[in-house]
């Protein structure tokens, strides 16, 4: 019986949106691969999910867009760490705000989008981010790291965009948006877009850490080199 196997990795040379196309082109070849027919896509504002949306047509994959609740924004004047100096589209992105005079810029998904995705038969997920809900609110105000920062300091050696991968799959898997006894295929980005993929069996919040029934990264499909330099200093203070 065989008990290994050989596979293609999609390595990028650096994160950012710049990768959000190469990434679902890989998901769906992997998809296609593997017999899945389900790929959960981090969407903050829904760019990446339409574009998802536009790849896949006639595939038969289903999409579930993961967004966030409303009230977190973006403050322009905030973004100074290394993410939003280094990576070029984050960069530009942060003076076109400027130019344009705004101060806050809202992180998440619009009435608008979201009914646009669910016309076009993708499953719309807005929920609580795992770890970096409550705790992260509580940390903004008090300082100090939180419990469920230290997991995503782990996971960010990976990449930025495994953290969300994790996260977009609890919350999707929490809305029962997605089946848990099933591979599924996950991808997600540096803030913004998707530079990250991964196959993965899902879990809900209450099972991530269950023998037998937690959430399990099976395989890596697409992956930045370089990893974002990011301090978790001043965590939440974007986000106000």
């Amino acid at each position: 019986m065989e008990t290994s196997s050989e596979k293609w990795i999609c390595y990028f040379e650096r994160p950012g949106p710049i990768n959000t196309r190469k990434t679902l082109e890989c998901c769906k070849r992997r998809a296609d691969e593997l017999g899945l027919s389900t790929v959960v896509v981090a969407s903050l504002r829904g760019q990446s999910a339409s574009l998802a949306v536009e790849l896949f047509e006639g595939t038969g994959l289903e999409v579930v867009a993961v967004t966030i609740p409303p009230g977190a924004f973006w403050a322009v004047d905030s973004l100074t760490n290394d993410l939003w100096k280094d990576i070029p589209e984050f960069r530009m992105q942060k003076e076109e705000w400027e130019k344009a005079g705004l101060e806050r810029v809202r992180m998440d998904m619009d009435a608008e989008t979201e009914s646009r995705l669910a016309g076009a038969g993708a499953t719309v997920v807005r929920s609580t981010i795992p770890f970096y809900g409550i705790g992260t609110s509580l940390t903004a105000r008090f300082k100090g790291l939180n419990y469920e920062q230290y997991f995503t300091e782990a996971l960010r050696l990976i990449s930025g965009g495994m953290i969300v991968c994790v996260e977009v799959a609890i919350m999707a898997a929490d809305a029962n948006a997605i089946p848990v006894d099933r591979e599924v295929i996950v991808a997600a980005g540096t803030s913004m877009g998707l530079d990250t993929a991964v196959v993965m069996r899902p879990s809900t919040s209450l099972t991530f850490a269950a023998p037998g029934a937690g959430l399990e990264i099976r395989e890596m499909i697409a992956i930045p080199r370089e990893k974002p330099k990011y301090s978790p200093e001043g965590v939440g203070e974007e986000y106000r």
